[in-house]
Parts: structure tokens; C-alpha cells; sequence
């Protein structure tokens, strides 16, 4: 797996430049920010994965920060307005589903939290508290380094050990689990494509 080892005025940090483009929600995206000391990181691999991560790993971060602050405004402004009306229903007595309130409540309030961590952790990660403070923060990429994972016993391992992040976003994200697989299984998927074509070809040879 690949990461983009960037420099802010909190420390050097590594970034997944794979994964980030498979997650559902946009605040997953800061989960997959690490501590390159803490990691099991190396100059080359022998079947990297591709750098998906196109642009500059400082203009990708801002443009995070800003994509989850609108969104924590959103989803306050959301939350309260589904309450207001909420109230305001039941105050006339008119029958609303209080369960389908309470669930939809709940996944807001689900959604607000995931969101407003990761925006806690680019604050920490950019020492920055405002967007002003962020679009002049220092963020110096320098190059990529490669991590290698496996999934053993239902869990997301490196030479680091267990990876919670990893297990965490196998279990409950659609989107990075099938992108997680197709990973693993690339090589095994690709050596049965060309075994099956190489068997179909003497047919082939035939038939034409």
C-alpha cells in the first residue's frame, strides 16, 4: 500500500494514497492519516498498489477541512431543524412515527460525530483551529513509502500488528471492503484470468 509521507507544523505524517478514494464518508478519509514512526514503512514494495492520490497532498487536505467544517454546519443545521419540526408536530398532535424519529435522529447524531472527529483530527494533524489558519498552514509532501496489510482472523494486520482503523472500516464500510478484497486478490484474480485464457487459446487456434 502506498502513503505520502507530508511534514506540518505538528510533525511528519503518512497519508494512504490508495484508500482514500474507497470510503463512503468523506471524515473516513482523516482515519487514514498516520504516524510514519508507528508504522511498519518501507522505501520500495514488490507489488505496490498505484498513488490514486493525484493532487498535492496540502491542496487535498484543505480541501478535506473545508468539505467537513461545511458539513458539521449542515448537519447541526439539520438535526435542529428535524427536531423544531419534530416538536412542533407532536405539540399539534399529529401522529409522526415516533420510532422513525428516533432512528433518523440517531443516524444523524451518528453521521455528526463521525464527521466532527475527523475534522478534530486534521485540526491536530494541520495545529490548525479555523479554516483561515489552515489555508496558511505549511504542509511539505516529501515522497511516498509503502506498508504492506493482510487480513487474518477477520482483522486488518501489518508488521505493526493489529491495524483498528482498518478492521474497524472492513466491518462497517461497503465501499472500502470491496475495494480492501479487490486489492488482496488481485494477483490471484489476474493469474486465473490469464490461465483461463491461455487454456482457451489453442481452441481459438482451432477455430479460426
Amino acid at each position: 500500500m502506498p502513503f505520502v509521507l507530508f511534514r506540518t507544523p505538528r510533525g511528519r505524517f503518512a497519508i494512504d494514497a490508495y484508500f482514500t478514494e474507497f470510503v463512503s464518508l468523506e471524515p473516513r478519509k482523516a482515519l487514514l492519516i498516520k504516524d510514519p514512526s508507528k508504522e511498519a514503512l518501507s522505501e520500495t514494495a514488490e507489488r505496490p498498489l498505484p498513488v490514486l492520490l493525484k493532487e498535492n497532498v496540502g491542496e487535498f487536505l484543505r480541501e478535506l477541512f473545508l468539505n467537513l467544517e461545511e458539513t458539521a454546519r449542515e448537519m447541526r443545521e439539520k438535526r435542529i431543524s428535524h427536531i423544531r419540526h419534530w416538536n412542533v408536530l407532536r405539540f399539534l398532535g399529529v401522529p409522526t412515527g415516533y420510532r422513525r424519529h428516533i432512528i433518523e435522529d440517531e443516524m444523524l447524531a451518528d453521521l455528526e460525530r463521525e464527521n466532527s472527529f475527523g475534522l478534530a483530527l486534521l485540526k491536530a494533524i494541520l495545529g490548525a483551529g479555523s479554516w483561515g489558519e489552515v489555508e496558511g498552514a505549511e504542509i511539505v509532501e516529501e515522497g511516498v513509502a509503502y506498508r504492506k496489510l493482510w487480513v487474518e482472523k477477520g482483522e486488518v494486520r501489518s508488521r505493526a500488528g493489529r491495524d483498528a482503523v482498518y478492521t474497524g472500516l472492513l466491518r462497517k464500510d461497503s465501499i472500502f471492503r470491496t475495494a480492501f478484497f479487490s486489492a488482496l486478490f488481485r494477483d490471484a484474480l489476474l493469474f486465473r484470468e490469464m490461465e483461463e485464457k491461455a487454456q482457451a487459446f489453442p481452441y481459438s487456434q482451432q477455430a479460426t
